[in-house]
């Protein structure tokens, strides 16, 4: 049975799987769908079309669903999707989409956002992410998986964060972070592999020897983006982690950091 302290308003509409838990004064919305094994802690307002997946972790003072930071605004009817074990600290805030974006805020598999944290209208966090204390991402924000995000980092509207990247905290992000790379600053440029992070998840020392070789030509050499792209393509064996780096960087709007 769906334990519900008794001060919490639970919408009757709201579907909340049978074994999960909702704690004190929290508020939950009509279209609010729960999945088993979720635990809601104190003072959490839930509301819009919101959907939380199975096992996942709600911290007391969390706000997800609210309706997206933008003037005249009327997104009354889109979503925020959050997948299954991911964990949401105190305070922390996630928005759901806005009518003129993709119309839903979604949060991959395992996710980890920690206290203060504000994800805004239209992001898109793939799944292990880690978004640290007080980090803010704007609008249309795309992370993908494994990256990692410093405490107190800011993140432009339509930033992308590539896989396993990492960015250093305190950091100012006004164009995308390749894949595989390591970030800080304000503004934030890219300064070598995250190779701790490769070694940690399985990546092969010569897929890192390949990416060490990409950084050079992107980063360490006089070329523009596009001529270190063809370098790439010439000198680099190919191998996943490549591929996956240099289709991130063609399809980047922003430009990356540099």
């Amino acid at each position: 049975m769906t334990q519900i302290h008794p001060s919490a308003v639970v919408a009757p509409e709201a579907r909340l799987a049978p074994d999960c838990r909702v704690g004190a004064f929290s508020v939950v919305g009509p279209d609010v769908v729960v999945g088993s094994g979720t635990v809601i802690g104190s003072h959490v307002l839930i509301e819009g079309i919101t959907e939380i997946g199975e096992r996942c972790r709600i911290f007391s003072h969390v706000v997800l669903g609210a309706a997206p930071q933008i003037f005249q605004d009327s997104s009354e009817r889109t979503g925020l999707v959050i997948r299954d074990e991911t964990i949401i600290r105190e305070f922390a805030s996630v928005h759901r989409g806005s009518v003129k974006g993709r119309g839903v805020t979604a949060l991959g598999y395992r996710n980890y956002i920690m206290a203060y944290a504000h994800i805004a209208h239209d992001c898109m966090l793939h799944d292990d992410v880690v978004v640290a204390s007080q980090a803010g991402l704007a609008g249309h924000v795309e992370v993908e998986t494994r990256a990692i995000i410093g405490g107190q980092t800011g993140i432009h509207q339509f930033v992308r964060i590539g896989q396993y990247a990492m960015v250093g905290a305190c950091s100012a992000v006004l164009q995308d972070i390749p894949p595989f790379l390591k970030a800080q600053g304000n503004r934030a440029k890219c300064y070598g592999l995250n190779a701790v992070g490769l070694r940690r998840h399985g990546i092969s020392e010569e897929a890192i020897l390949r990416l060490k070789q990409a950084y050079r030509l992107l980063f360490l050499s006089h070329l523009n983006t596009s001529q270190a792209l063809e370098r790439i393509a010439s000198e680099v064996p190919s191998c996943p982690e490549i591929d996956h780096l240099t289709h991130f960087i063609k399809l980047s709007a922003r430009g990356i950091a540099r």
